[in-house]
């Protein structure tokens, strides 16, 4: 399952048994900003982000919804679309990433 910041946001206030408003407070927004966050509405800035992780006492990148297991299939997919030709620097160009899509898409509609 994806976590995405807003989901992981909602757990870690439910879980402190705070309400919208309190997280509020924490970060200097209004409350409706922070509903917006939990919906996947909107991001908020990375100081916010940072602020957030240290109150809450987890790291940003788990807040953002990122583990360990996402980190090694990146590493995997990176791996592979170099030896497949697809990939040329350590990170992908939008033009290679979208190659790859096309290629992923390709190999669905010859499995159905």
């Amino acid at each position: 399952m994806i976590h995405l910041f807003g989901d992981r946001l909602k757990e870690l206030r439910k879980n402190k048994n705070m309400t919208q408003e309190d997280v509020s407070s924490v970060c200097g927004v209004a409350k409706q900003t922070i509903s917006n966050w939990e919906s996947n509405i909107t991001q908020p800035p990375f100081e916010i982000v940072t602020k957030l992780a240290q109150y809450f006492n987890v790291t940003t990148d788990y807040l953002l919804g990122f583990n360990q297991d996402d980190l090694d299939k990146s590493k995997k997919l990176k791996t592979t679309l170099k030896e497949a030709g697809l990939m040329v620097g350590d990170d992908l160009t939008i033009e290679e990433f979208e190659k790859a899509l096309k290629i992923v898409e390709m190999l669905k509609d010859t499995n159905k």
